[in-house]
């Protein structure tokens, strides 16, 4: 009788820990109860991270968007200053090469007019005093007030030159600066940073998938345009410019272009990218 119970106990025993086994991996098994709710917790944590990213990426857009209007507008009062302030100098420099060349005819003139006194003064040399010693001193008077008026005819001459000189060099600073000011805003239109364009990597963040420059507005970097992230000679990745500051910048990283096996680290150089 009692073989026939420590049979059955056994079997029972056997039993039950056969069933222990079978939930035990039901819940902890690589497709268990607690794997399956690990997954869900990943999916919804990743879901909230993605969604706190659109966020993030949809206020810089927004951001990038006004920043780029109001420099538009900078750029274009700017420029209307700078023709307004060049128009008075054209009209300047039209006026004083007019009153030039009136300098130089008056002084061509009087030149003329001092050759045939002196000619006259030589005549008037050869012939002996015969009690016409008037006629000299007015001749030597008006020798003397024809080089007093060539001289300050020389004077005014050299004073309209140099003051053509001046507005020409004036005008073609203002030129240079208008043309500095279409190339920025042109190379702004196409969202191009300056080609010399030299910083580092301050932060790089993998969780956001985005880097911190150290130059903004300062090193002329401009919202949407292409940087390449350089280690020695080899470049890293791509990145593309969503936010600039006045010293520092903020920057998607382009997977497609990122070297396998890599990542931007802090204090990698950051170069302008031109397809051109």
């Amino acid at each position: 009788m009692w073989k026939y119970i420590i049979i059955a106990a056994v079997v029972l025993f056997l039993g039950a820990c056969f069933l222990f086994y079978k939930n035990n991996e039901a819940l902890t098994g690589p497709e268990g109860e607690v794997a399956a709710y690990q997954s869900q917790f990943d999916m919804a944590k990743k879901k909230a991270v993605d969604i706190e990213k659109d966020k993030a990426i949809k206020r810089y857009a927004e951001l990038r968007t006004a920043y780029f209007k109001q420099l538009s507008d900078k750029y274009n009062e700017e420029r209307s200053a700078i023709e307004a302030e060049d128009a008075p100098f054209e009209q300047e420099i039209t006026q004083a090469n007019a009153d030039l060349e009136k300098a130089k005819t008056e002084f061509k003139r009087y030149q003329d007019d001092f050759k045939v006194f002196q000619e006259s003064a030589s005549e008037a040399a050869g012939v002996e005093d015969s009690g016409d010693g008037e006629a000299f001193k007015v001749i030597g008077q008006r020798i003397a007030e024809l080089v007093e008026s060539n001289n300050a005819l020389e004077a005014q001459a050299a004073a309209e030159e140099k003051m053509t000189s001046d507005l020409g060099a004036e005008t073609e600073r203002t030129l240079k600066l208008i043309q500095e000011a279409k190339d920025l805003h042109a190379a702004r239109m196409a969202r191009l940073s300056p080609v010399d364009l030299k910083c580092s990597v301050v932060t790089a963040d993998p969780t956001w998938d985005y880097v911190i420059l150290d130059g903004g507005i300062d090193k002329g970097i401009v919202i949407g345009s292409r940087l390449a992230v350089m280690r020695g000679n080899q470049k890293v990745c791509e990145l593309s410019v969503t936010l600039v500051e006045s010293n520092k910048s903020s920057c998607d990283v382009v997977y497609s272009t990122m070297r396998p096996g890599d990542k931007v680290r802090p204090g990698d150089t950051v170069v302008s990218v031109r397809n051109n």
